[in-house]
C-alpha cells in the first residue's frame, strides 16, 4: 500500500514539473579543435543582430537591447573566450582568435545577413573578422566607440592615446584588478549609478581571469587594423557611434579614409546602458536604412 502511494506521489510530482513553463535555455557553442565553449543567448525571430561585448564584459551588458530588439529581430549575444560564462582559456586570448570564435558561432547557428554590433574592444573582434573572413555573412556593421588602432600619434591619428598614457593601466593589471575595474565602470558611464549596479558590473568584469584580461589588453595595444578598415570602405554599410568628446576627431578621420561610413554621437562609452531608448532608436534607424 505504502509503495503504491509513493509511486503515485512520484508520478504526480513528475506531471507537475512537466506542466511548468520551461525557462529559456542558454546553451554553449563548442569551438572546433579546442576545449573552449562559448556561452550565448539567442532570442526572437527575424533579421539577426549579434552583439559583441567589450574587454572583460559580458552578455549582461546588452540586456536592455535584447529586451527591445527581440520583438522584431533575432538577437544573439555571447561571452567571448575567457569572459563571463564562457570557457577560460590559458592560451589564444587575442582578438584574432576571438574573430575565429565568432566565425564558429555564426557557422554553428546557421545565420547570415547579420547586423554585427561590437562595443569597445568587441570592435577589435569585428576588425579581425574583416581581416580574416571579409564580409562573409555580414549585412552591416556597427562599431561602438572604438578606433581601429589604440596607440599612436594623437596629433596625426585617430587613436585612444600614447603608450605613456596606457602605462599605469597596464601596471594595474599586474596587481589588484578591483580598483581598475571600478575605474573602468566610472569612465564608461556619464552619470553615477547606485552601488549595487556598479558592483554587478565590476563582478562581471572580474569573471575574466587576470592572465586573459592582460593578454587581451596587450593585444589591443599592439593591434593596428587601420588598413583593414580602409580596405572595407564601401563593402558593407558601417556605422560608428562615438562619444561626443571625440566625435569630430573620428568623423574627420573616417571622412578621409572610410568615406562611406556613417558616424553619429553618443553621450557615453556605454550609452546603450544609460540611455537605452535613445541608443536603440539610433541603432534601429541604421538597421532599417537603405
Amino acid at each position: 500500500m505504502l509503495k503504491t502511494i509513493l509511486n503515485s506521489f512520484a508520478c504526480l510530482v513528475i506531471l507537475i514539473l512537466l506542466a511548468q513553463p520551461s525557462k529559456a535555455q542558454h546553451p554553449y557553442i563548442s569551438i572546433p579543435n579546442s576545449d573552449v565553449n562559448l556561452y550565448y543567448e539567442d532570442e526572437g525571430k527575424g533579421r539577426t543582430i549579434i552583439f559583441i561585448p567589450g574587454w572583460t564584459m559580458t552578455t549582461g551588458f546588452f540586456q536592455k537591447q535584447q529586451e527591445y530588439f527581440k520583438e522584431n529581430y533575432r538577437v544573439i549575444s555571447y561571452d567571448p573566450r575567457s569572459q563571463g560564462k564562457s570557457s577560460k582559456s590559458i592560451k589564444n586570448n587575442t582578438y584574432a582568435q576571438h574573430a575565429i570564435d565568432l566565425k564558429a558561432l555564426i557557422d554553428a547557428l546557421g545565420v547570415s545577413e547579420i547586423i554585427l554590433v561590437g562595443w569597445s574592444s568587441g570592435c577589435l573582434t569585428q576588425y579581425a573578422y574583416m581581416e580574416q573572413f571579409g564580409m562573409e555573412k555580414i549585412d552591416r556593421m556597427v562599431f561602438i566607440d572604438e578606433p581601429p588602432k589604440w596607440i599612436g600619434d594623437v596629433s596625426k591619428e585617430w587613436v585612444y592615446g600614447s603608450f605613456d598614457g596606457y602605462r599605469s593601466s597596464v601596471e594595474g593589471l599586474l596587481g589588484d584588478r578591483l580598483p581598475g575595474a571600478g575605474g573602468t565602470v566610472d569612465w564608461m558611464l556619464k552619470e553615477p549609478i547606485d552601488s549595487l549596479e556598479r558592483n554587478w558590473m565590476i563582478s562581471e568584469m572580474l569573471m575574466t581571469p587576470s592572465y586573459a584580461a592582460l593578454s587581451l589588453y596587450v593585444d589591443g595595444m599592439i593591434s593596428d587594423y587601420t588598413e583593414v578598415l580602409k580596405s572595407a570602405d564601401g563593402n558593407t554599410p558601417m556605422l560608428f557611434l562615438l562619444r561626443e568628446s571625440w566625435i569630430e576627431e573620428g568623423k574627420k578621420w573616417l571622412s578621409q579614409h572610410v568615406p562611406t561610413a556613417k558616424a553619429l554621437p553618443i553621450t557615453s562609452h556605454a550609452m546603450f546602458w544609460e540611455k537605452p531608448a535613445e541608443f536603440n532608436r539610433l541603432l534601429e534607424q541604421f538597421i532599417r536604412s537603405k
